[in-house]
């Protein structure tokens, strides 16, 4: 494991001494399997954290604990101090968005109304939509390049476009830190390129927390500011991207070699192929 040196110079934040959420001790059992355990760490304002490891890591079901859809979770999460457990879902709703893996249920609505649906922690039960709401879901809409897209019903929409509504559903949201699961997984070169330039504008210019969950390594060095890996529930790596370019870190996490190369154009190593 890396001493926890996270690099912040890629975005110019500067952190604060108060983490944004500190987790603690967090573990996660099913059945008899133990999905997370024992994870801890810390994430600041401002950062984008990745995170990283190979299938059944426990990936996922961190991700989820931090927005507590998961409960069955013992351990600390803490939230700007207090315990998210104490936190009115709706409330942190307003805080952390959540953006899933995949979708279901939601296909008979359209583009407008999936992404009107980023407002549910803003408005009160029953209430309509307020013209500043539909200002601020159309503002979304145009941040994601969908608003061409908006009468569509969400059945006809491809892999890349629905990713999109999901992201500005997310947006509509209007939370301090998103929290992404695999967003660019199954999307062709160009809306892996759209979508991860716009995850660094919304962390390097709105100033938003990311939290994303990937497995393209070589994405986790290039875009992120601090890097967490995973390995059978436990942290293996925790720190500065930079540093987790080596064969021994990726051996620790994958339990393979890879091939790196350098960079063509920035100072560090980059993964070509698993060997």
């Amino acid at each position: 494991m890396s001493n926890g040196i996270v690099n912040t110079e890629k975005t110019g934040c500067v952190q604060t001494s108060c983490p944004l959420l500190s987790v603690r001790n967090l573990t996660v059992k099913r059945k008899t399997k133990t999905l997370l355990d024992a994870v801890s760490f810390d994430v600041f304002r401002g950062e984008y954290l990745t995170i990283i490891g190979a299938n059944g890591a426990g990936k996922s079901t961190l991700l989820k604990c931090l927005d507590n859809i998961l409960t069955s979770w013992t351990g600390s999460i803490l939230f700007e101090g207090q315990p998210v457990r104490q936190i009115a879902q709706r409330q942190l709703a307003r805080r952390i968005a959540y953006v899933q893996q995949s979708v279901s249920g939601i296909f008979a609505f359209t583009v407008r109304q999936r992404v009107e649906m980023g407002r549910y922690p803003h408005l009160k039960p029953l209430s309509p939509i307020s013209e500043t709401d539909q200002q601020i879901v159309e503002e979304a809409m145009q941040s994601m390049n969908i608003i061409h897209l908006a009468d569509r019903f969400i059945e006809t929409l491809s892999g890349g476009e629905m990713q999109k509504v999901q992201l500005a559903a997310a947006l509509a949201q209007q939370t301090d830190v998103l929290c992404l699961d695999e967003p660019t997984t199954y999307l062709d070169y160009k809306h892996q390129h759209e979508i991860g330039q716009w995850l660094r504008t919304f962390n390097q210019k709105q100033g938003k927390t990311i939290i994303e969950v990937t497995h393209d390594v070589n994405r986790a060095a290039l875009d992120a500011t601090h890097v967490i890996a995973l390995s059978s529930g436990r942290i293996v790596f925790d720190g500065d991207p930079v540093l987790l370019m080596t064969q021994e870190h990726l051996r620790n996490i994958y339990g393979i070699d890879f091939q790196l190369t350098n960079h063509p154009v920035l100072p560090f190593k980059i993964v070509v192929t698993a060997i």
